[in-house]
Protein backbone atom coordinates (compact mmCIF):
# COMPACT_ATOMS: atom_id res chain seq x y z
CA UNK A 1 0.00 0.00 0.00
CA UNK A 2 1.94 3.45 -1.30
CA UNK A 3 -0.38 5.10 1.38
CA UNK A 4 1.53 3.54 4.42
CA UNK A 5 4.84 3.24 2.41
CA UNK A 6 4.77 7.15 1.50
CA UNK A 7 4.47 7.68 5.45
CA UNK A 8 8.00 6.58 6.14
CA UNK A 9 9.50 9.89 5.72
CA UNK A 10 7.48 10.86 8.77
CA UNK A 11 9.32 7.64 10.64
CA UNK A 12 10.02 8.47 14.29
CA UNK A 13 7.26 11.49 14.21
CA UNK A 14 4.73 11.25 17.22
CA UNK A 15 1.66 10.78 15.23
CA UNK A 16 -2.27 10.71 16.15
CA UNK A 17 -5.02 9.29 13.68
CA UNK A 18 -8.51 9.71 13.10
CA UNK A 19 -10.16 6.38 11.88
CA UNK A 20 -12.41 3.53 12.54
CA UNK A 21 -12.85 0.36 11.08
CA UNK A 22 -13.95 2.01 7.26
CA UNK A 23 -10.42 2.04 6.89
CA UNK A 24 -9.76 -1.43 6.75
CA UNK A 25 -8.10 -3.92 3.52
CA UNK A 26 -4.18 -3.16 3.87
CA UNK A 27 -3.16 -6.90 4.09
CA UNK A 28 -6.44 -7.89 5.92
CA UNK A 29 -5.45 -4.88 8.48
CA UNK A 30 -7.41 -2.07 10.17
CA UNK A 31 -5.27 0.84 8.45
CA UNK A 32 -4.11 2.56 12.07
CA UNK A 33 -2.03 -0.82 12.47
CA UNK A 34 -0.74 -0.77 9.72
CA UNK A 35 0.82 2.89 10.60
CA UNK A 36 1.58 1.81 13.59
CA UNK A 37 4.66 -0.28 12.24
CA UNK A 38 6.20 3.11 10.59
CA UNK A 39 5.17 5.95 12.73
CA UNK A 40 5.08 6.24 16.31
CA UNK A 41 1.52 5.88 16.59
CA UNK A 42 0.66 7.67 20.21
CA UNK A 43 -3.28 8.67 19.92
CA UNK A 44 -6.33 6.84 18.41
CA UNK A 45 -9.22 9.79 18.17
CA UNK A 46 -12.41 7.98 18.13
CA UNK A 47 -15.40 9.34 15.99
CA UNK A 48 -19.22 9.29 16.52
CA UNK A 49 -20.55 5.24 16.53
CA UNK A 50 -17.14 4.30 17.85
CA UNK A 51 -13.96 2.64 16.49
CA UNK A 52 -15.63 -0.54 14.86
CA UNK A 53 -19.75 1.24 14.56
CA UNK A 54 -21.24 -0.22 17.77
CA UNK A 55 -22.52 2.84 18.84
CA UNK A 56 -26.10 4.10 17.59
CA UNK A 57 -26.28 7.69 16.47
CA UNK A 58 -26.21 9.97 19.63
CA UNK A 59 -24.90 7.39 21.77
CA UNK A 60 -21.60 9.02 23.92
CA UNK A 61 -19.01 6.50 23.55
CA UNK A 62 -17.00 8.07 26.57
CA UNK A 63 -17.54 4.50 27.94
CA UNK A 64 -15.85 2.64 24.81
CA UNK A 65 -12.35 1.21 25.75
CA UNK A 66 -10.05 -0.98 23.83
CA UNK A 67 -6.59 -2.65 24.59
CA UNK A 68 -3.56 -1.43 22.00
CA UNK A 69 -0.86 -1.59 23.82
CA UNK A 70 0.17 2.30 25.05
CA UNK A 71 -1.81 3.76 22.49
CA UNK A 72 -4.19 6.70 24.09
CA UNK A 73 -7.66 6.70 23.11
CA UNK A 74 -9.49 10.28 22.86
CA UNK A 75 -13.17 9.76 22.36
CA UNK A 76 -14.68 12.55 20.15
CA UNK A 77 -18.41 11.97 20.50
CA UNK A 78 -19.26 12.16 24.55
CA UNK A 79 -21.97 13.75 26.84
CA UNK A 80 -21.06 17.45 25.83
CA UNK A 81 -20.66 19.57 23.45
CA UNK A 82 -17.00 20.02 24.46
CA UNK A 83 -16.13 16.68 23.65
CA UNK A 84 -15.78 17.16 19.99
CA UNK A 85 -12.81 19.07 20.27
CA UNK A 86 -9.74 17.55 21.51
CA UNK A 87 -7.89 19.15 23.98
CA UNK A 88 -4.74 21.65 23.04
CA UNK A 89 -2.27 19.61 25.24
CA UNK A 90 -3.38 16.54 23.10
CA UNK A 91 -2.85 18.05 19.79
CA UNK A 92 0.43 19.99 20.72
CA UNK A 93 2.18 16.39 21.77
CA UNK A 94 1.58 15.27 18.16
CA UNK A 95 3.90 16.17 15.05
CA UNK A 96 1.31 14.39 12.66
CA UNK A 97 -2.55 13.72 12.54
CA UNK A 98 -3.41 11.21 10.02
CA UNK A 99 -7.47 11.45 8.84
CA UNK A 100 -8.12 8.00 7.75
CA UNK A 101 -12.01 7.64 7.72
CA UNK A 102 -14.09 6.74 5.20
CA UNK A 103 -16.86 10.12 4.11
CA UNK A 104 -20.42 8.90 2.51
CA UNK A 105 -20.96 12.38 0.90
CA UNK A 106 -23.20 14.53 2.74
CA UNK A 107 -22.63 17.77 5.06
CA UNK A 108 -24.48 15.78 8.00
CA UNK A 109 -22.36 12.87 8.09
CA UNK A 110 -19.96 13.71 11.38
CA UNK A 111 -16.74 12.31 10.63
CA UNK A 112 -15.20 15.10 8.57
CA UNK A 113 -16.56 17.35 11.02
CA UNK A 114 -14.40 15.71 14.28
CA UNK A 115 -11.75 16.37 11.44
CA UNK A 116 -12.66 19.72 10.92
CA UNK A 117 -13.02 20.50 14.22
CA UNK A 118 -9.46 18.81 14.96
CA UNK A 119 -7.67 21.87 12.31
CA UNK A 120 -9.75 24.36 14.11
CA UNK A 121 -8.46 24.00 17.31
CA UNK A 122 -4.52 23.12 15.58
CA UNK A 123 -4.90 26.45 13.78
CA UNK A 124 -6.05 28.37 17.12
CA UNK A 125 -2.60 26.70 18.80
CA UNK A 126 -0.77 28.13 15.34
CA UNK A 127 -2.16 31.74 15.41
CA UNK A 128 -1.46 31.66 19.20
CA UNK A 129 2.04 30.97 18.52
CA UNK A 130 2.34 27.28 19.02
CA UNK A 131 3.06 23.69 17.51
CA UNK A 132 0.42 22.48 15.18
CA UNK A 133 0.61 19.14 13.75
CA UNK A 134 0.57 18.37 10.21
CA UNK A 135 -2.29 16.74 8.54
CA UNK A 136 -2.20 14.07 6.47
CA UNK A 137 -5.48 13.21 4.71
CA UNK A 138 -5.78 9.83 3.75
CA UNK A 139 -8.25 10.10 0.59
CA UNK A 140 -11.01 8.01 -0.86
CA UNK A 141 -13.15 7.84 -3.48
CA UNK A 142 -16.98 9.67 -2.50
CA UNK A 143 -18.97 6.58 -2.74
CA UNK A 144 -21.84 8.86 -4.11
CA UNK A 145 -19.23 10.33 -6.71
CA UNK A 146 -18.97 14.55 -7.89
CA UNK A 147 -22.87 15.45 -8.43
CA UNK A 148 -23.70 18.34 -5.84
CA UNK A 149 -27.29 18.73 -4.44
CA UNK A 150 -28.49 21.19 -1.93
CA UNK A 151 -27.61 24.69 -0.93
CA UNK A 152 -24.76 26.42 1.25
CA UNK A 153 -25.58 25.96 4.73
CA UNK A 154 -26.57 28.91 6.69
CA UNK A 155 -24.06 30.35 9.27
CA UNK A 156 -27.29 30.61 12.11
CA UNK A 157 -27.83 26.71 11.28
CA UNK A 158 -23.92 25.52 12.12
CA UNK A 159 -23.84 22.43 14.07
CA UNK A 160 -21.77 19.20 14.50
CA UNK A 161 -24.54 18.18 11.20
CA UNK A 162 -23.65 20.93 9.62
CA UNK A 163 -20.40 23.20 8.58
CA UNK A 164 -21.26 26.45 7.65
CA UNK A 165 -20.93 27.50 3.32
CA UNK A 166 -21.45 23.26 2.83
CA UNK A 167 -24.27 22.05 0.75
CA UNK A 168 -25.79 19.30 1.86
CA UNK A 169 -24.45 16.88 -0.69
CA UNK A 170 -21.30 18.30 -1.49
CA UNK A 171 -19.36 15.92 -4.30
CA UNK A 172 -15.76 16.05 -2.91
CA UNK A 173 -13.27 13.26 -1.32
CA UNK A 174 -12.47 13.80 2.38
CA UNK A 175 -9.08 15.04 0.99
CA UNK A 176 -10.60 18.14 -1.04
CA UNK A 177 -13.21 18.84 1.87
CA UNK A 178 -10.69 19.11 4.31
CA UNK A 179 -8.53 20.98 1.78
CA UNK A 180 -11.62 23.81 1.26
CA UNK A 181 -11.50 23.67 4.71
CA UNK A 182 -8.03 24.98 5.25
CA UNK A 183 -8.46 27.43 2.66
CA UNK A 184 -12.04 28.80 3.41
CA UNK A 185 -11.27 29.23 7.06
CA UNK A 186 -7.99 31.07 6.46
CA UNK A 187 -6.99 27.67 9.20
CA UNK A 188 -3.18 27.66 7.35
CA UNK A 189 -2.11 24.24 8.59
CA UNK A 190 -0.14 21.99 6.83
CA UNK A 191 -2.30 19.56 5.22
CA UNK A 192 -1.29 16.73 2.84
CA UNK A 193 -3.57 14.95 0.80
CA UNK A 194 -2.43 11.33 -0.63
CA UNK A 195 -4.44 11.44 -3.65
CA UNK A 196 -7.48 9.18 -5.15
CA UNK A 197 -5.85 6.34 -7.26
CA UNK A 198 -2.61 5.96 -5.04
CA UNK A 199 -4.05 3.06 -3.35
CA UNK A 200 -7.99 2.79 -3.67
CA UNK A 201 -9.45 2.48 -7.03
CA UNK A 202 -11.09 5.33 -8.60
CA UNK A 203 -14.75 3.90 -7.71
CA UNK A 204 -16.09 2.05 -4.40
CA UNK A 205 -16.49 -1.88 -4.96
CA UNK A 206 -19.20 -2.40 -3.36
CA UNK A 207 -18.59 -5.95 -2.63
CA UNK A 208 -15.50 -4.62 -0.37
CA UNK A 209 -18.19 -2.51 1.55
CA UNK A 210 -17.39 -1.68 5.39
CA UNK A 211 -20.24 -0.14 6.81
CA UNK A 212 -18.74 3.56 8.24
CA UNK A 213 -21.26 3.20 11.13
CA UNK A 214 -24.29 1.12 11.70
CA UNK A 215 -26.97 2.91 9.69
CA UNK A 216 -24.92 2.80 6.54
CA UNK A 217 -25.06 -0.77 5.99
CA UNK A 218 -24.40 -0.45 1.83
CA UNK A 219 -23.53 1.82 -0.65
CA UNK A 220 -26.81 2.38 -1.82
CA UNK A 221 -27.77 3.53 1.71
CA UNK A 222 -25.34 6.85 0.60
CA UNK A 223 -27.42 7.81 -2.54
CA UNK A 224 -30.79 8.33 -0.21
CA UNK A 225 -28.80 9.65 2.49
CA UNK A 226 -28.21 13.41 1.17
CA UNK A 227 -31.87 13.71 1.99
CA UNK A 228 -33.10 11.00 3.89
CA UNK A 229 -31.22 12.24 6.61
CA UNK A 230 -33.54 15.05 7.00
CA UNK A 231 -36.39 12.72 8.33
CA UNK A 232 -34.41 12.68 11.55
CA UNK A 233 -36.01 16.21 12.28
CA UNK A 234 -39.44 14.75 11.94
CA UNK A 235 -41.82 12.17 13.36
CA UNK A 236 -41.42 9.83 10.35
CA UNK A 237 -39.35 7.22 10.82
CA UNK A 238 -35.75 6.95 8.63
CA UNK A 239 -35.97 3.64 9.02
CA UNK A 240 -33.94 2.63 12.27
CA UNK A 241 -34.33 -0.35 13.49
CA UNK A 242 -34.80 -2.53 10.13
CA UNK A 243 -32.28 -3.78 7.60
CA UNK A 244 -32.36 -1.14 5.06
CA UNK A 245 -32.12 2.29 7.45
CA UNK A 246 -32.90 5.57 5.26
CA UNK A 247 -34.09 3.20 1.81
CA UNK A 248 -37.12 2.39 4.79
CA UNK A 249 -39.31 5.02 6.10
CA UNK A 250 -42.89 5.59 7.32
CA UNK A 251 -45.09 5.96 9.95
CA UNK A 252 -48.02 4.33 11.65
CA UNK A 253 -50.68 7.12 11.21
CA UNK A 254 -49.85 7.14 7.48
CA UNK A 255 -53.53 5.86 6.65
CA UNK A 256 -56.42 6.75 5.21
CA UNK A 257 -57.44 8.21 1.35
CA UNK A 258 -54.41 11.06 2.95
CA UNK A 259 -52.24 7.84 2.61
CA UNK A 260 -53.19 6.58 -1.04
CA UNK A 261 -53.19 10.50 -2.28
CA UNK A 262 -49.43 10.94 -0.70
CA UNK A 263 -48.69 7.35 -2.23
CA UNK A 264 -49.80 9.03 -5.80
CA UNK A 265 -47.69 11.80 -5.25
CA UNK A 266 -44.97 10.38 -3.90
CA UNK A 267 -44.61 8.02 -6.94
CA UNK A 268 -45.03 10.92 -9.66
CA UNK A 269 -42.10 12.58 -8.25
CA UNK A 270 -38.61 11.97 -10.52
CA UNK A 271 -41.05 8.70 -11.85
CA UNK A 272 -37.72 8.20 -14.05
CA UNK A 273 -35.31 8.23 -11.93
CA UNK A 274 -36.69 5.95 -8.93
CA UNK A 275 -39.52 3.69 -7.74
CA UNK A 276 -41.01 3.55 -4.23
CA UNK A 277 -42.21 0.13 -3.08
CA UNK A 278 -45.38 0.40 -0.68
CA UNK A 279 -44.93 -2.08 2.66
CA UNK A 280 -44.89 -2.12 6.03
CA UNK A 281 -42.36 -1.98 9.07
CA UNK A 282 -41.54 -3.04 12.47
CA UNK A 283 -38.88 -1.49 13.83
CA UNK A 284 -36.80 -3.28 16.65
CA UNK A 285 -35.51 0.14 18.03
CA UNK A 286 -35.69 3.90 17.61
CA UNK A 287 -38.71 5.40 16.25
CA UNK A 288 -41.93 3.14 16.91
CA UNK A 289 -40.45 0.91 18.23
CA UNK A 290 -42.45 -2.50 17.87
CA UNK A 291 -45.48 -0.10 15.99
CA UNK A 292 -46.22 -1.85 12.72
CA UNK A 293 -45.40 1.45 10.40
CA UNK A 294 -46.87 2.23 7.09
CA UNK A 295 -44.43 3.46 4.93
CA UNK A 296 -41.90 2.86 1.56
CA UNK A 297 -38.69 1.90 0.32
CA UNK A 298 -37.39 3.93 -1.81
CA UNK A 299 -35.79 2.69 -4.78
CA UNK A 300 -32.79 4.36 -6.94
CA UNK A 301 -33.29 3.74 -11.02
CA UNK A 302 -30.86 6.01 -11.71
CA UNK A 303 -28.61 7.48 -9.24
CA UNK A 304 -26.72 10.28 -11.74
CA UNK A 305 -30.37 12.22 -12.31
CA UNK A 306 -31.74 10.89 -8.67
CA UNK A 307 -31.91 14.07 -6.59
CA UNK A 308 -32.29 12.66 -2.85
CA UNK A 309 -32.73 15.75 -1.08
CA UNK A 310 -35.21 17.52 -3.28
CA UNK A 311 -37.70 13.93 -3.31
CA UNK A 312 -37.09 14.23 0.50
CA UNK A 313 -38.01 18.33 0.83
CA UNK A 314 -40.99 17.02 -1.44
CA UNK A 315 -41.61 14.03 0.86
CA UNK A 316 -41.82 15.89 4.18
CA UNK A 317 -44.40 18.82 2.43
CA UNK A 318 -46.39 16.80 1.56
CA UNK A 319 -47.00 14.56 4.40
CA UNK A 320 -46.75 17.53 6.64
CA UNK A 321 -49.93 19.32 4.11
CA UNK A 322 -51.70 15.48 4.24
CA UNK A 323 -51.28 14.71 7.87
CA UNK A 324 -51.48 18.24 9.55
CA UNK A 325 -52.47 16.85 13.19
CA UNK A 326 -50.38 13.73 13.10
CA UNK A 327 -47.27 15.00 10.95
CA UNK A 328 -44.76 16.87 14.04
CA UNK A 329 -41.15 18.46 13.78
CA UNK A 330 -39.62 16.89 16.74
CA UNK A 331 -38.02 19.41 19.73
CA UNK A 332 -35.36 18.78 22.44
CA UNK A 333 -32.10 18.16 22.28
CA UNK A 334 -30.45 17.44 18.75
CA UNK A 335 -26.55 16.86 18.23
CA UNK A 336 -25.82 18.53 21.36
CA UNK A 337 -28.30 21.67 20.07
CA UNK A 338 -31.47 22.68 21.66
CA UNK A 339 -32.06 26.26 20.72
CA UNK A 340 -33.15 25.51 17.31
CA UNK A 341 -35.53 22.06 16.14
CA UNK A 342 -32.91 19.08 14.51
CA UNK A 343 -35.06 19.74 11.09
CA UNK A 344 -33.68 23.75 10.95
CA UNK A 345 -30.08 22.12 11.86
CA UNK A 346 -30.84 19.46 9.22
CA UNK A 347 -31.85 21.63 6.25
CA UNK A 348 -30.04 24.39 6.93
CA UNK A 349 -31.34 27.14 4.86
CA UNK A 350 -34.37 29.68 5.19
CA UNK A 351 -35.31 29.33 1.77
CA UNK A 352 -35.72 25.38 1.70
CA UNK A 353 -37.31 25.89 5.00
CA UNK A 354 -39.95 27.98 3.49
CA UNK A 355 -40.37 25.25 0.92
CA UNK A 356 -40.97 22.75 3.26
CA UNK A 357 -43.44 25.09 4.68
CA UNK A 358 -45.38 25.15 1.70
CA UNK A 359 -44.15 29.00 1.23
CA UNK A 360 -42.11 28.25 -1.99
CA UNK A 361 -43.41 26.86 -5.47
CA UNK A 362 -41.75 23.81 -6.79
CA UNK A 363 -40.70 25.42 -9.78
CA UNK A 364 -39.12 28.07 -7.59
CA UNK A 365 -37.69 25.29 -5.46
CA UNK A 366 -35.81 23.58 -8.25
CA UNK A 367 -34.28 26.73 -9.43
CA UNK A 368 -32.57 27.90 -6.04
CA UNK A 369 -30.91 24.31 -5.79
CA UNK A 370 -29.70 24.55 -9.17
CA UNK A 371 -28.05 27.78 -8.86
CA UNK A 372 -26.51 27.04 -5.60
CA UNK A 373 -25.25 23.92 -6.88
CA UNK A 374 -24.05 25.25 -9.95
CA UNK A 375 -22.20 28.29 -7.48
CA UNK A 376 -20.83 25.32 -5.42
CA UNK A 377 -19.26 23.71 -8.05
CA UNK A 378 -17.78 26.83 -9.52
CA UNK A 379 -16.15 27.57 -5.66
CA UNK A 380 -14.62 24.15 -5.50
CA UNK A 381 -13.05 22.89 -9.20
CA UNK A 382 -9.91 23.11 -7.42
CA UNK A 383 -10.72 20.65 -4.52
CA UNK A 384 -12.28 18.00 -6.73
CA UNK A 385 -9.08 15.34 -7.02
Amino acid sequence: MKQIKSLTKFSGCSAGILTNQSAFGFEGKYHFEAYSEIVSLKTLFLPEHGLFAELQDQVSGKDLSYLFGDLQIVNLYGDTESSLVPESKILQSLDLIIIDIRDVGSRYYTFLTSAFYMMEAASEIKKNGGKAPIFVIVDSPNPIGTKVEGSPLQVAFESFVGVRTVPHRHGLSPGGLLSYYNLEFHLKLDVAVVPIGVYHPKKFDSFLWVPPSPNIPTQNTCYVYPGQCLLEGTNLSEGRGTTKPFETFGAPYLQGPEKRELDRRLELHQAKSKQIRKLRFLPTFHKFKDQICEGYQLLILDPKKFRSLYFSLFLIKNTKELFPDAFKFLTGVYEFRSDKPAIELLVGDSFLLDYVNGKVSETACLEYLEHQEKQWILKTKDFRY
